[in-house]
């Protein structure tokens, strides 16, 4: 093929057919699930338990986790993992059972998960951002049988009615992680699960209300790996690309576990190519390009903020990075502007991806050529394992370049959110999972995402993007971050509107000028008048923090939320300091009654849709 052409879905639709040929794993077959017939992988193992030991029958021992300093080969965390499935036995859980991990990142994590999902219970990873509230809910809404917990989120859980297993010995009541590596066990317990009883339970953020349980079957998960396993060789026919089979590879584990990326792109995909895992606590960029150096790391994936980080980071040229192979983005598009200086300053392919918690990360990548090719594009689907369409309101399928709902066809979506049927149905048509993306795909395959259904502007009758909005933000050089959303108005319905992060002074005028006016241009749409409201982040106080370069974690004391209401208060803040200036904020703000509950919903609708990892609020006083 002509290295200089983009990569098409014919053309990996051709290399898929050979691979199916010469490598027995990745061969597809016909495959009825819940009425609806799929491809799937014919001979992939069947149960999670089956896939490690597959794994350690084809790449032996390898060097698998690294945690600051600590190193365990595959079989060695196989080995606890066994010891951990005869405790679960040993306590009454059964295959199907739900058992719960609540941890920061960390070896023992790993572990758990490995025993958990070999035994036949169904692992729950609950958030570990959440709090008392939320993790009650997560617990009883999955009616967890048995809890693997550290020690700051034990403070909120110590009062919930499910055994509990602490990660260290700092409580003397509790039982321990080492207490359940006591017992060698030669074997994993008799009884096992099958292929289409659910593997994990993911939970969604709950930004729109009570998070909603994702349930993945281990057919589903077991063909999402081989998935993105195949979509690696399929690349390296067309491309001649060594992604995934490289010598020591080693990939910087920056994602949380309990996120679907770090648990089944990072962590899982890790065991069948045959890489280590170098883990990371907390994401900090210092930190990181120092493990990069140190530990050679070859890949590194994340929200497209932590590319951004290491890009812009004071000092990055002082570091070796000469080991990385491959920057991977997810989750949210990466700017153009941002493409191309990765690629300028790194001098390497870079991969973005789309995929969801209810495809199991599977779904488009883009890479390389392609994606500077095209910038705005999440890449091709892996064919015949996975379909990718485009249907209107109507449920008639469109043809490329036509935009409308984006829906995903594959093994590997969920079987739908437990205890909700009325989401499940919504979400799932005919085997086809209904994304809430807005977006088409090109006469190559490729897959654009435009905006999410539910975020599109209708300002008296006219649609707006708030994608688009945002990416035409984004390309002001002093605008790090935007996020556009709609605002009640009583002649349009809705106007638009914008929260802004920048790294220097920006006025009104030039943000509307340069945003605005700039869609208003590119979409040719010359009588559309949108009256643009700019919101921003109007005002940051700080007290001897802001002056004080030696300040330390906890010397912001408290929050305010402003807005025409009143104030939202809060105490409960902690920070973490980079040289005087605060670069993390965690505050939690405690609703005691319905009436607070709503308050504070009215504050979150008024100016979403806000990520909430992210503080791009309309006013934020820190004192």
């Amino acid at each position: 093929m002509d290295q200089t052409k983009n990569t098409t879905l014919s053309d990996l639709e051709n290399a898929f057919k050979e691979v199916m040929e010469t490598n027995p794993l990745l061969a597809l077959h016909d495959r009825e699930l819940n009425g609806v017939n799929y491809k799937v992988f014919a001979n992939a193992p069947k149960t999670m338990r089956d896939l490690f030991d597959v794994i350690g029958l084809l790449n032996g021992d390898f060097p698998f986790i690294h945690e600051n300093g600590n190193e365990h080969t595959y079989l060695e965390a196989i080995q606890k993992a066994k010891n951990l499935a005869g405790f679960l036995s040993e306590k009454g859980i059964k295959p199907g059972d739900s058992v719960g991990i609540c941890m920061q990142n960390c070896t023992e994590w790993i572990i758990a998960y490995l025993g958990i999902a070999a035994h036949g219970a169904t692992c729950v990873p609950l958030n570990s951002w959440w709090r008392s509230d939320e993790l009650k809910y997560g617990v009883e809404h999955s009616e967890l049988k048995l809890l693997f917990v550290d020690e700051k989120r034990y403070q909120y859980t110590q009062d919930l009615d499910v055994l509990q297993v602490l990660k260290t010995d700092s409580a003397s009541e509790a039982i321990t992680f080492n207490d359940v590596l006591q017992n060698a066990c030669t074997d994993w317990p008799e009884e096992n699960a099958t292929d289409e009883d659910v593997s994990v339970l993911l939970y969604t953020s709950g930004s729109t209300g009570l998070p909603k349980g994702v349930m993945l079957t281990h057919l589903s998960v077991a063909n999402a790996i081989l998935g993105f396993y195949t979509l690696g060789e399929l690349r390296g026919l067309v491309k001649g690309e060594t992604l995934l089979a490289v010598d020591n590879a080693k990939i910087l584990l920056n994602i949380p576990l309990f996120h679907v990326t770090g648990l089944i792109t990072i962590f899982l995909l890790s065991t069948l190519a045959k890489r280590q895992i170098v883990i990371m606590n907390k994401w900090d960029t210092s930190d990181a390009l120092n493990m990069i150096q140190s530990m050679k790391i070859t890949n590194i994936s994340g929200v497209p903020t932590q590319s951004w980080d290491l890009l812009n980071h004071p000092n990055v040229d002082e570091f070796d990075l000469s080991s990385l192979i491959d920057i991977g983005a997810g989750g949210a598009a990466r700017p153009e502007d941002q493409v191309q200086s990765l690629h300028d300053k790194f001098n390497l392919p870079l991969t973005f991806g789309w995929g969801m918690t209810e495809t199991c990360a599977l779904g488009a990548i883009n890479r390389g050529d392609e994606y500077l090719a095209k910038p705005n594009s999440s890449g091709l689907n892996v064919p015949y394992l996975t379909e990718v369409a485009v249907t209107d309101e109507n449920w008639n399928f469109l043809n490329s370049g036509e935009v409308g709902e984006i829906v995903f066809k594959s093994p590997t979506n969920t079987i739908g959110y437990l205890k909700n049927n009325e989401e499940t149905e919504k979400a799932l048509k005919d085997g086809w999972l209904l994304t809430g993306d807005l977006g088409y795909i090109d006469d190559e395959g490729y897959l654009f995402i435009v905006d999410r259904k539910k975020s599109l502007i209708i300002r008296g009758g006219e649609n707006i993007s708030t994608l688009e909005v945002e990416n035409a933000l984004d390309r002001h050089a002093n605008i790090l971050e935007s996020c556009v959303c709609g605002i009640d108005d009583p002649k349009f319905g809705e106007i638009v509107g914008a929260y802004i992060y920048c790294n220097a002074d920006v006025s009104e005028e030039a943000i509307k000028e340069y945003g605005f006016d700039a869609v208003i241009s590119e979409r040719e749409k010359a009588q559309l008048n949108i009256d643009a409201t700019f919101i921003g982040l109007r005002e940051i106080k700080l007290t001897s923090a802001e002056y004080d370069w030696r300040a330390k974690e906890g010397e912001i004391t408290g929050m305010y939320l402003i807005d025409k209401e009143g104030i939202l208060e809060t105490r409960d803040v902690n920070a973490r300091f980079i040289n005087g200036k605060p670069e993390a904020i965690e505050s939690i703000y405690i609703m005691k009654n319905p009436e607070a509950w709503d308050r504070f919903m009215r504050f979150m609708e008024r100016y979403g849709p806000v990520s909430y990892t992210h503080l791009t609020l309309p006013t934020i006083l820190l004192v």
